[in-house]
Formats: structure tokens, sequence, C-alpha cells
């Protein structure tokens, strides 16, 4: 141990210092080997911390020096895990200078909020095709000439319906009046038929008044009607002034 260790007083007397390495082969000899078993693979497993791990390098014993080691490991933790609070300053920055409601003093006038109605942009509309503009135009000038048409034949219709209506009831009254006149007139014959029938003559001549006796048509009493005999039997009792009954009751 005296040998690897020197003391303190051989470190003031200006005593050599190196360590010497006597329990083994040195490093550099253990990395060539494995260099050569593995071959071209060797590089695959070459770390950054192989210097480290093997004593290689400027450090010393006490653990000074590998200065580049640490940077380049801290270089590599940072690039690989950044800081949060640094990258959230950085955006922040970022958004203040980019974001329009910003004042350049560092006032914020407005919170700069993205909003999706759910509607998408107005797009103006293209301007119609001559073709469809004239079917459109047509088709809207026969509409228009149908409902024309409509409302005349309609207005022709109700027309015609009221004059023939008017006409019903004109000709409905005229017949009214015409039958009520031929009704007074056969009302009258009939009173004055009845008042001669009961005055003058003997029974059967008022008799024969009442019954058509004039030998023409079934009602008559003509030839083949079935009331030749009645009619013969009636004018004969009529001209007889001492038939049964010719003077009355």
């Amino acid at each position: 141990m005296a040998d690897r260790f020197p003391s303190l007083e051989d470190f003031d007397a200006g005593a050599q210092t190196d360590v010497k390495d006597t329990d083994g082969p040195s490093t550099d000899d253990f990395l060539a080997r494995e260099k050569a078993l593995l071959g071209e693979d060797a590089n695959q497993f070459a770390t950054s911390d192989d210097a480290v791990a093997f004593g290689t390098g400027d450090d010393d014993l006490l653990g000074g020096g590998g200065t580049s080691n640490i940077i380049t490991e801290e270089s590599t933790f940072e690039s690989q895990f950044p800081d949060l609070a640094n990258q959230n300053e950085v955006r922040c920055h970022l958004h203040l200078a980019t974001t329009p409601g910003t004042i350049p003093g560092g006032g914020i006038t407005a919170p700069s909020v993205s909003y999706n109605s759910g509607y998408g942009a107005y797009v103006e509309e293209e301007e119609e095709p001559a073709v469809i503009r004239e079917w459109r135009e047509q088709r809207d000038a026969q509409i228009e000439k149908r409902a024309q048409q409509f409302a005349a034949q309609r207005e022709e219709t109700v027309k015609e319906a009221r004059e023939n209506i008017d006409d019903f009831y004109n000709n409905y009254n005229a017949k009214k009046e015409k039958q009520i006149a031929q009704t007074r007139k056969e009302a009258e014959q009939f009173l004055s038929s009845r008042e001669d029938t009961v005055s003058g003559g003997t029974s059967w001549e008022r008799i024969a008044k009442l019954v058509d006796v004039s030998g023409k048509g079934s009602k008559g009493g003509a030839s083949g009607s079935g009331k030749e005999r009645f009619r013969e039997l009636l004018v004969s009792l009529k001209k007889d002034e001492k038939a049964p009954g010719a003077s009355g009751y």
C-alpha cells in the first residue's frame, strides 16, 4: 500500500507521486483486447462514459478534472430533457411578440383566443351560367302565364255559374207564376161547373155534365174502350125526364 499511496511527507519533499498499478494489466491493454475480440462491432458498444469508467482522460486520483466529459454529459442531458420553465417563458415571449393585441411596452390589451364556430368561411357565389339563367327566366314566364290563364278561366267559370243560377231562378219564377195562374183558372172553372151541375135539369143531366160522354177516346167512352155501354146508358137516362131518379131526392 505504501508504494501506491505515498505519505504526506513524501509530497512535501517533492517525491514521485505517480501511481503504479501492480495488481494487473493496464486499462489500455484490456480495451485493446476487447476491441480485438469484438472486431467491427466494438464501435457499437463504445460510449462517452468509457473513459470515465476506466479512469482515462484528465481525471486525477482524487476525481478531479474530467471537465470535458461532464460538459458533454450535461449538454446531452439538456438536449434530451430541456427545462420546461425556460420553454414556457420562450413560448410566452414569442406569443406576445406575434399577438396583434399586445402593446410595445409589454402590456396586453386582450387575450388571443381562437374560436371555431363550426361554420366554413363564406365563399362568394359564382355567377350563374347564361343557360341556367335563361331556363329560369323561361320557367318563371311560363308559371306566370299559367297563373294568368288559371285566373281568367276561374273568373269565366264563376261568371257562367252566376248566369246559370240567375237563369234558373228566372225560369223557376216564371214557371211558378204560370203554374199559379193555370191552377187559379182551373179552380175557377171547377167552381163554375160545380154550380152548374147542382142547378137546372134532371139529376141525370147534371151527372152527364160531370162525365165525358163525347164518345172520343177511352175517357169519352169510344167503341172498344169498355165504357161504351156505360156512356149509352147515361145518355139515354139524360134524355128521359121520367127515368128513375130524374127528379132527384
